[in-house]
């Protein structure tokens, strides 16, 4: 749920700026995790292109891993892009296996459309007012397609070829591509509101390989993703343990 940053913050040089996301997504950090220099080397690319903080990245970083591990067929799935941090993770870990697992990104790169009355009065605040859920941008979260490239493809490097990268809202671009993309080992959500973790679910979810995993950003931030979440899984009769992140990622895995 990212936050517009303070002006002195947005004022400050490029370089300074990034030094001081790193720095303040480092936040629950583990002792143990200083001596991971593959988690660390990822951490240090990306973290000036994302909001999630220590927890979040790498829980990315570990569920990328084990799907690996355990041999999980499928791809990497995000659906709620931003400027690319945990992109960058997903596509790096594939790199890194080396099995030619492709890494399918969606978002708007408009920014959030506006939420429903499902989302509650803090997200129409948040969305100036607006609670109609029209597929228009608000202004917020506003993660430009040229930095998503620059991570990917200039500072981490990763093939083009890889990457499969889907402008639009999800309601028109996830059901057109859906037979394109397979199986899914993991399969990332951050689209904050109702109706996008909504159409994100009930259109990909059974593409999720048994085993592979589903993380829920926004679980406990915006209500309107908890709702769709739960509403969901219970009429799926799907009984999955949520494991929490942190105060507001959640995480599980497809029942086997």
């Amino acid at each position: 749920m990212p936050r517009p940053a303070p002006r002195l913050v947005q004022n400050l040089p490029g370089p300074l700026v990034d030094l001081l996301r790193r720095v303040n997504n480092l936040r629950g950090i583990r002792p143990r995790d200083l001596a991971d220099a593959a988690k660390l080397r990822v951490y240090w690319a990306v973290a000036p292109y994302t909001h999630v903080r220590w927890k979040r990245f790498a829980n990315v970083f570990d569920l990328a891993a084990a799907a690996a591990a355990r041999d999980l067929p499928g791809s990497f799935v995000e659906c709620g892009v931003w400027r690319g941090g945990c992109a960058g993770v997903l596509a790096d870990r594939a790199r890194q296996e080396g099995r030619g697992r492709l890494t399918w990104l969606f978002d708007s790169f408009a920014g959030l459309p506006a939420p429903t009355a499902a989302d509650g009065a803090e997200a129409a605040h948040y969305a100036g007012g607006r609670a109609d859920g029209a597929l228009s941008p608000i202004g917020r979260c506003v993660g430009p397609l040229a930095d998503v490239r620059r991570l990917l493809f200039d500072t981490l490097a990763i093939d083009e070829g890889a990457v499969r990268i889907v402008p639009g809202w999800f309601q028109d671009t996830l059901a057109a591509t859906r037979d394109q993309i397979g199986p899914i080992a993991v399969l990332r959500l951050d689209g904050d509101w109702y109706a996008s973790t909504k159409v994100c679910l009930e259109t990909l979810y059974d593409l999720v390989v048994p085993g592979g995993y589903v993380i829920v950003d926004d679980y406990g931030d915006w209500p309107g993703c908890r709702r769709a979440t739960d509403e969901f899984l219970a009429a799926r009769g799907l009984d999955v343990r949520l494991e929490r992140i942190d105060r507001g990622g959640r995480w599980f895995a497809k029942p086997a």
